[in-house]
């Protein structure tokens, strides 16, 4: 028995999906022919299509009784569609009723089919075939659907010294045709029913890979990535609007040759233009779209929209003509759909991103300034997927010449708390100008944000004032920085409550005496709660980090080298991280 993988269009849809393949049609098939061969006594079956237009005639599952007329019949079963001289299949097409040859050549259409054969197979391959042909009996009936829709022809035929086919057999063809026709068409719906579960899979997949990243540069790759492999295409490509210069500009794509990424398509001129003025998805037949390099092929475009916004177009390929369908291309809309929210997501994030790192960063130098007898670092570090934390962190001369250092966290995340905490550490900048007590500084600090904080939020604080071998500082509920010496590391004390829960609270200030290569490493959350399978990296591990590498790499090293240790651990950070590091020279 052989089945064949063809695609006619009268004939049953064939799943182009590569993984789920043509199991359902192969099993059908299969039935049928078995079929056919327990009821009749056969020495030859085939189970033909011809393509929508009628050009071409295909053998979609045959069986032959020896190899001899495999060989010999085989290639008379693939052959040009005429209706001039027609064959066994055109008959039974055209006149929509079965054909019972008793034998052969004592059918009037015989010597047309003769001459077909003759000019499809060549003089000597047509005798060898009617040499076999002439004596057989055949009977060829259309396989239709309840409703009338073609799906092939069952041709049958039987060779001397068995009997001739008559109408009992007729009969029995009928029925079996009858039968697989509402096989195939229950089998075409339920592939149909499944290829579209498969596809919600994948797209309910594809939509939740596209929107877990809020990089606009991986958020495009993505959408490429998913959209060739959904629609089964070997070529993708997202293309973004650029209004102004009227143009879409490729910005991804999935294309073996590369030649994309400089092109341009201009709205008025172009198969992707016509698509982003229309808003209308579409698919290209062979040859009909200037878009890609293919000599041959087919082709998809929609929309990439989000209600009034059109964010570009999302185009695919495939070197197959006629490779995609009305199913494909609702894929393909879906996935646009999807592809469009995540960009949006991804672009929001990108424009929130700027604007809370220009808050952060406008208040903040992004370097330590030089401090006299010590040797410094700074990190911040905005976490991975988050606009801005509330970090708050600087250092900046005082009137006296002495060196203010700063590291807190307000409550929250995104723009309104990048906001408050510049608020926060322009207060507290503005207060220590003309004071020299840390503690006194944070309690002014503390009266003016109890009036400007919503009420949902707190600020935590390190606030200290460095000279040459001291440190006065006053921590406001934020977690102990670590100071390491000779004798080890230890937390430094704390004191009161965060700022902005209570205008009562009272503040001092403490002073630590630092002795030649002590160093003092301030922080904030982001570092201890990393996260690795639900396990906290905690203050624990944080400490006997900084203890094994204070003393001998430079600050500026060490707290990069923190971060990255405990970023590689966590296999990233899920909050912005700040650190703060200071070692008295000897």
């Amino acid at each position: 028995m052989i089945i064949r993988p063809q695609h006619p269009a009268t004939g049953p849809s064939v799943e182009k999906d590569p993984q789920s393949g043509r199991a359902w049609l192969d099993a059908t098939l299969a039935r049928l022919l078995e079929h056919v061969r327990t009821l009749l006594d056969v020495d030859g079956v085939a189970f033909l299509v011809v393509d929508a237009e009628r050009r071409n005639i295909e053998p979609l599952a045959e069986w032959f009784a020896s190899t001899r007329l495999r060989e010999t019949i085989e290639p008379a079963n693939r052959r040009p569609y005429d209706r001039q001289r027609p064959g066994l299949v055109e008959y039974a097409l055209e006149r929509d009723r079965p054909l019972l040859l008793p034998r052969v050549e004592a059918w009037e259409n015989a010597p047309d089919m003769l001459h077909t054969a003759v000019a499809a197979l060549g003089e000597e391959r047509a005798a060898r075939l009617w040499e076999i042909y002439r004596a057989a009996s055949v009977i060829a009936c259309p396989v239709k659907t309840p409703i009338g829709r073609p799906l092939g022809v069952l041709v049958v035929g039987c060779l001397p010294p068995k009997r001739p086919f008559g109408r009992k057999q007729l009969r029995t063809v009928e029925v079996l045709a009858d039968l697989s026709g509402l096989a195939l068409e229950r089998a075409e719906r339920l592939e149909l029913a499944g290829r579209r579960a498969r596809g919600e899979v994948r797209l309910k997949r594809a939509s939740e890979a596209m929107s877990s990243s809020l990089e606009l540069a991986d958020a495009y790759r993505s959408v490429v990535r998913y959209a060739a492999t959904v629609t089964g295409a070997s070529r993708a490509l997202l293309t973004r609007l650029n209004p102004r210069v009227g143009e879409l500009r490729p910005v991804a794509s999935v294309d073996p040759s590369a030649e994309l990424a400089e092109r341009r398509f201009r709205l008025d001129s172009s198969v992707l233009g016509e698509v982003a003025r229309s808003r209308v998805a579409c698919v290209r037949g062979a040859g009909a779209d200037e878009t890609w390099s293919l000599p041959a092929g087919s082709s998809m475009h929609a929309p990439i929209e989000l209600g009034p916004r059109l964010y570009g177009v999302l185009s695919v390929a495939h070197e197959q003509p006629e490779r995609f369908d009305e199913n494909d291309l609702d894929l393909l809309v879906k996935l646009s759909r999807s592809s469009a929210a995540a960009i949006a997501n991804a672009i929001d994030f990108q424009r929130e991103r700027r604007i809370a790192r220009a808050l952060t960063l406008g208040f903040v130098p992004e370097s330590l300034p030089e401090v006299d007898g010590y040797d410094t670092g700074l990190l911040y570090a905005p976490a991975a997927n988050e606009a801005a934390g509330g970090d708050v962190y600087g250092a900046w001369v005082l009137r006296g010449g002495e060196i203010a250092v700063l590291v807190g966290d307000v409550a929250g995340k995104g723009v309104e708390t990048a906001a408050l905490s510049a608020m926060v550490r322009f207060f507290i900048e503005a207060r220590s100008w003309d004071v020299s007590d840390p503690g006194t500084v944070i309690e002014q600090t503390n009266a003016l944000l109890l009036s400007r904080l919503p009420r949902d939020s707190f600020v935590t604080a390190f606030f200290g004032i460095l000279s040459r071998g001291r440190l006065r500082y006053c921590s406001a509920g934020h977690l102990p920085p670590l100071h390491v010496s000779r004798d080890g590391v230890r937390p430094l004390a704390g004191h009161g409550l965060p700022l902005g829960i209570d205008q009562g609270v009272a503040y001092g200030a403490l002073e630590l005496e630092l002795g030649a290569g002590d160093v003092v490493f301030a922080y904030t959350d982001g570092l201890i709660e990393a996260r690795r399978s639900g396990e906290m990296y905690g203050a624990e591990r944080l400490e006997g980090l900084v203890a094994r590498h204070a003393r001998e790499l430079h600050p500026q090293e060490l707290v990069r080298g923190v971060h990255d240790e405990i970023a590689g651990w966590a296999s990233g950070l899920s909050d912005d991280a700040v650190a703060l590091a200071l070692r008295r020279r000897a």
